[in-house]
């Protein structure tokens, strides 16, 4: 009697197992029918009707017409601060006097604005001494704000869709309710030297100097700014994304939705999409390239 039910336990265990076994193996299976499945499906991507725009997007530093910045001629004290922060000036105004000594009598002689513009920096005070032309003892500072300009560096392989008189969009990450309408004035002939080795040593850049064209009290100089040139901008235009398109040698191709083949011709392009110039109508799908699949260059 107790052989028998051993032998009932042993059969019941061993069928559990075997039940647990199936579902498992089940579970493996649909999990591979699935995974097959979907890597058969395939995505399918619209060609749309919009507008194309070509962007090379750069960081700069907001600058004025011209600035000077006044240093001590010789170490000495601060004998009489002329100017205010906010302040407007003439040329030849008087800005800043220095002294040898502060009980020295006779005549001083200021340093006197060389052009017209607005002091920006007053760091130093009437009886403070400061040591001669260095510049952590900048005395004032003043700038021709008449004009702002967003000095910035375009990557060579940029510098061939850039002119001179182009448009610009112009934002600054301490103002973001707006941005700021500027136009390309000067693009440099040769391109920055590196004083110094960096990690990015070996990357080519040309200067290039903007000017802010609808300028307002809160864009200061020293702000820095993300520059948005647009060499291209189509309007109207059939797009389709890149991964729906497939480049080889003799041109550029798609799969219709049905899965035929079809050569298409293409225009302007940016990081994101074509514009497509014949072989396709608004409306019509195509398949997602396989790049996976694709044959490797050799």
């Amino acid at each position: 009697m107790k052989r028998f039910f051993q032998r009932n336990r042993f059969a019941k265990k061993s069928f559990l197992l075997a039940v647990f076994a199936i579902v498992v193996l089940g579970i493996i299976v649909a999990g591979a029918i699935s995974r097959k499945s979907g890597s058969q499906e395939t995505r399918l991507g619209v060609v749309t009707k919009g507008d194309l725009v070509q962007r090379i997007t750069v960081a700069g530093t907001v600058v004025p017409k011209k600035r000077t910045a006044i240093l001590p001629p010789y170490s000495g004290y601060v004998k009489k601060m002329y100017v205010r922060v906010g302040q407007l000036v003439k040329a030849g105004d008087p800005l800043v006097s220095v002294v040898p000594s502060l009980i020295s009598e006779g005549e001083t002689f200021p340093i006197r604005a060389p052009f017209a513009g607005t002091v920006v920096q007053v760091l130093h005070s009437d009886g403070e001494f400061v040591e001669e032309k260095t510049e952590n003892n900048l005395l004032v500072r003043v700038d021709d704000l008449s004009q702002l300009f967003v000095l910035a560096d375009v990557p060579e392989i940029d510098m061939v869709k850039i002119r001179d008189g182009q448009d610009v969009v112009i934002k600054v990450p301490a103002i973001l309710d707006r941005s700021y309408k500027g136009v390309i004035r000067e693009i440099s002939m040769a391109s920055r030297e590196r004083k110094e080795w960096s990690r990015n040593s070996d990357k080519v850049d040309f200067p290039v100097r903007i000017e802010v064209t609808d300028k307002d009290e809160r864009i200061r100089s020293g702000m820095s700014t993300l520059v948005d040139i647009i060499p291209q901008k189509r309007e109207s235009v059939l797009t389709l994304k890149h991964e729906y398109i497939q480049k080889e040698k003799d041109g550029y191709f798609v799969t219709l939705s049905n899965g035929t083949r079809k050569e298409i011709k293409v225009g302007l392009q940016n990081e994101e999409a074509f514009e497509i110039v014949s072989g396709l109508t608004e409306g019509e799908k195509v398949r997602q390239v396989d790049f996976l699949s694709l044959p490797s260059e050799n």
